[in-house]
């Protein structure tokens, strides 16, 4: 196979898989139209999906993948008989069934043909874009406050995300289970883990240090390759720096630690009426 036809397909379907990305994009606008008028979102949607079908069919019989192509094929029969914006539940949100199926077809073919569907598309590398988002995850205009847990982070971090990686897996399956470890986000094109510590203390810091140990050490996967760690900060806690030396040290080597310098929450107008009102009652039983 030439590097010429390995291109053309790389370039084909990063333009089917934004196609897609429309159609998700579409759909979960959709989510918010009232049932009692034109959806306009959900046409779009549909549009898009058959869209993206055709595509694929084009892509699959131009390279003479039959059995592929046929296979597609049928997918698209059933997804006109049944609808193009059908979905399903998945663990947390609703998905697109036909765009799932597609996309998982995509990436097998991709993978044939050893194409790399992330150059080109990325200026910065994983760790840069993460790295970034810390100043909108924190962004005052976007969420109201700062994030105050570790779902909030886990949430926040995720939605950007999704905007680089279609492909991404919320709380991914391992073939190889850890004890005690669930990670947060998958990307399966870079074959990438992803996990979110928030840490608001010394003592903190000390407990998710002894798990990323416990998580990482001795761990492989042909699925998954790589961990990253993403510490949010509510203060100044541990440099960077000492984090990357704790995994050099232990001999993790599969495994990069992030982190992201956030700042304390706000605590809430009820919680500091309750304190103020409980100083007063104080002062007057003293007084």
């Amino acid at each position: 196979m030439s590097g010429t036809v390995s291109k053309d397909i790389e370039n084909s379907i990063k333009v089917i898989k934004s196609i897609l990305f429309e159609a998700n994009h579409y759909f979960y606008r959709s989510q918010n139209t009232r049932k009692d008028v034109l959806n306009e979102d959900e046409l779009l949607c549909e549009y898009n999906i058959e869209k993206a079908f055709i595509y694929t069919l084009v892509l699959l019989e131009i390279h003479g993948l039959k059995d592929t192509y046929n296979k597609i094929d049928l997918l698209y029969s059933e997804a006109k008989s049944r609808g193009f914006s059908q979905s399903k539940m998945g663990i947390e949100d609703p998905y697109l069934v036909w765009a799932s199926y597609l996309d998982d077809y995509l990436d097998a073919v991709a993978l044939t043909f050893n194409t790399d569907l992330n150059r080109g598309i990325f200026s910065m590398d994983i760790l840069s874009i993460l790295k970034t988002v810390q100043y909108t995850i924190t962004d005052p205009d976007l969420f109201g406050s700062s994030p105050s847990n570790e779902t909030e982070v886990h949430q926040r971090i995720e939605g950007v995300l999704r905007c680089l990686f279609l492909n991404l897996k919320h709380k991914p399956t391992l073939t190889k289970p850890i004890k005690n470890f669930e990670p947060d986000t998958g990307l399966p094109s870079i074959k990438t883990l992803i996990e979110y510590k928030f840490i608001s203390s010394k003592a903190q810091a000390k407990i998710v240090a002894d798990q990323v140990l416990a998580d990482t050490r001795g761990y492989f996967s042909r699925e998954w390759e790589k961990f990253i760690y993403v510490i949010y900060e509510t203060i100044r806690i541990t440099p960077e720096s000492e984090w990357k030396e704790l995994l050099s040290e232990c001999g993790v080597e599969n495994t990069d630690i992030i982190v992201i310098s956030g700042v304390p929450p706000k605590k809430k107008q009820k919680e500091i009426s309750t304190k103020r009102k409980s100083r007063l009652n104080t002062s007057k039983l003293t007084s």
